[in-house]
């Protein structure tokens, strides 16, 4: 997904084009960030940019956790010198703290 800029709007034209501004977002993925006296109140983003949010926020906990475990593996001398030898990336990735 790419980064694009994101363009604001006061509630006020949002509402007066909603049509428009959700075609906008669905239609070209470019999400809106809705304000009110310039200060962002929330956001319309397309449903694919929301359901990788939902996915990502259940993953992200399974993630941290196999990151954690790994780590603690990691620092048994044994385990860390297998894991060298059979993948190098990931020693160095857990090594250097990348992950």
């Amino acid at each position: 997904m790419s980064q694009s800029k994101v363009e604001q709007m006061g509630v006020s034209d949002a509402r007066a084009n909603l049509t428009e501004v959700i075609a906008k977002v669905r239609l070209l993925g470019q999400p809106v960030a809705l304000t009110r006296r310039d200060k962002p109140q929330a956001m319309l983003v397309s449903m694919d940019r929301w359901q990788a949010a939902v996915n990502d926020a259940q993953i992200r906990p399974l993630y941290d956790d196999l990151v954690r475990r790994l780590n603690k593996l990691a620092n048994d001398p044994e385990f860390a010198a297998i894991l060298e030898r059979k993948d190098p990336t990931l020693h160095e990735l857990l090594d250097t703290g990348s992950l």
